[in-house]
């Protein structure tokens, strides 16, 4: 039965965020950056090995350089289980921009998917924008099945209204399940989604 389901047609239009001046707080993987408060979330899983981990932290640190003092973020990764770098969103200072870089530049990879742990955990902070990075399905956690984390996730937003970005990290051919799962994910809540190689 559950192989069968679909996802529901849910989609949201962006509004306001069409409106605002592209870039004035940067790109993430050359997604501009509309929020002043955002979560990055970044799978750190076994899969993400090699060049896609290089890539993903060059961007991920790219991303916060450019942001404005005024703004505020955090960063979450994941494996196994999801952990916060900070427990509260921190201001886009020149000092917490530098101990960020240092907490980055020391990941590691290894161990399976809890896509859902990083989600839930992304939520807990203050913020309007989670950009939510993975290269694998769900493999763990108290939600598997990518159809009920998307379920789950956008009831939860009903509403705190944050706009989701995925960026799929070789996701795969066009309608595979990751990709599906990413773009759903992101279509159903308020935000893009970005296919890269690496």
């Amino acid at each position: 039965m559950k192989e069968k389901y679909t996802y529901p047609n849910l989609t949201v239009r962006t509004g306001y965020r069409g409106k605002l001046s592209e870039g004035e707080s940067g790109s993430y993987y050359e997604m501009p950056i509309f929020a002043e408060k955002m979560v990055f979330v970044i799978d750190i899983s076994g899969s993400m090995g090699g060049d896609r981990i290089v890539a993903a932290k060059r961007e991920l640190l790219v991303a916060i350089a450019g942001l404005r003092e005024s703004c505020q973020f955090a960063i979450v990764t994941f494996n196994d289980r999801a952990s916060a770098w900070q427990r509260q969103l921190v201001p886009a200072t020149d000092r917490n921009k530098l101990a960020a870089k240092t907490f980055v530049d020391g990941l590691g990879v290894g161990g399976s998917t809890a896509s859902y742990s990083a989600l839930d955990l992304a939520f807990t902070f203050d913020t309007e924008a989670i950009y939510f990075l993975s290269d694998g399905a769900p493999t763990t956690g108290n939600i598997i099945a990518p159809v009920d984390i998307v379920s789950a996730v956008t009831a939860t937003n009903k509403i705190r209204r944050i706009s989701i970005y995925t960026i799929g990290v070789g996701a795969g051919f066009p309608g595979s399940p990751l990709d599906v799962f990413l773009k759903t994910l992101a279509e159903q809540n308020l935000g893009v989604y970005r296919r890269v190689d690496r």
